[in-house]
């Protein structure tokens, strides 16, 4: 049986006063993710992308007191307790991770991509970025040697302060707890029972489903398959990547990082040509010998609304309603996205 994707459709009607007040009628499209109970409305108004802001002040102003340039690195970033890391610091290529000065959780971690300050979107490259999660990994399997309870895990990058990112210099922040996020629970939760009930994985499911669909369908780089989320949780763009049979971020090989760091490359060439410039991360760990849920990452695009006025993208719905509004649909996002991936 197929995965039902639930819409509920319903419309508004008033008098147009751009158009002599003449009624018109609005079609609203409300989006029941199928495995999470998550619900996004789906206006799809195609705004004209906002030209790219002017960053250069933001970038030379940052660049004087960023702890993460190489000058600053090694005298204001912290070092690991010898019992967890003997060497303080783990360095792979130009990336280096260390301890997170503000954690959020019992390990909390920051990973400098790179040396360079200030990497625009189509400047990231595919080693730069696959050095930068191989740290993580690295870090995440040392977190797993040290507290065997530490089992909720995963790696999480803002870029650029749309994106609550305090640093402009490109950092990700892998991390471990004793308990999941509240969306990373529902996740697992849901994958758990769906196969308990159904007795079939439900990424495995989505991806035949999708795949065969190609309305939401992006593309696959080895084990990484792309697809624009049903239910968006940004108004603009929401991708979901899912890790085909890797149920951990420990358990992916150099090869899958690798590839996971060229869908990205194409990915934000994407966005370059949007006109977005700032986006969050989020990639999800599954646990150890739990094959209900695939480690997958999802990528969602950060900025102010293109309207006459810069407004947030962060509004009352879903912040306070649990309901998130995109105003271009997956569909549309899939559409433009597969020549990247062709």
């Amino acid at each position: 049986m197929p995965i039902k994707l639930i819409i509920k459709k319903d419309s508004a009607s008033f008098l147009d006063p751009n158009d002599s007040f003449a009624e018109k009628k609005q079609e609203l499209e409300y989006r029941i993710d199928p495995l999470t109970g998550d619900m996004g409305l789906v206006k799809d108004l195609r705004f004209t992308a906002p030209p790219k802001p002017d960053l250069t002040g933001i970038i030379a102003k940052s660049r004087s007191v960023c702890p993460f340039c190489p000058d600053q690195a090694e005298k204001k970033t912290p070092k690991f307790i010898p019992a967890f890391l003997r060497q303080g610091r783990i360095k792979v290529g130009e990336a280096t991770l260390f301890p997170n000065l503000n954690p959020y959780n019992p390990y909390s971690a920051v990973a400098v991509v790179c040396r360079q300050h200030h990497v625009g979107l189509t400047e990231f490259t595919t080693p730069m970025l696959a050095d930068a999660f191989l740290a993580g990994r690295e870090y995440l399997k040392t977190v797993s040697a040290y507290d065997s309870k530490a089992v909720y895990c995963g790696i999480m990058w803002n870029y650029f302060p749309p994106a609550n990112s305090s640093q402009i210099h490109p950092h990700m922040q892998p991390f471990a707890a004793r308990f999941a996020m509240r969306y990373h629970q529902k996740l697992l939760v849901s994958s758990k029972r769906y196969l308990q009930n159904r007795h079939v994985n439900y990424w495995e499911e989505l991806i035949q489903q999708e795949t065969k669909q190609q309305k939401r369908y992006i593309g696959k780089i080895g084990r990484t398959v792309w697809l624009a989320s049903f239910v968006p949780r940004s108004y603009q763009m929401d991708v979901r990547v899912v890790f085909r049979k890797k149920n951990t971020v420990m358990s992916l090989s150099d090869k899958d990082l690798r590839d996971f760091s060229e869908g990205l490359t194409r990915l934000f060439r994407y966005m370059d040509d949007q006109n977005y410039y700032s986006f969050n991360l989020f990639l999800y760990s599954g646990l150890t010998g739990d094959d209900s849920f695939w480690t997958q990452a999802r990528i969602i695009q950060r900025g102010p609304l293109p309207f006459v006025i810069e407004i947030s993208d962060a509004g009352n719905a879903a912040l306070l309603g649990d309901t998130y509004l995109a105003i271009r649909s997956p569909e549309y996002v899939a559409e433009g996205l597969r020549r990247y991936f062709s």
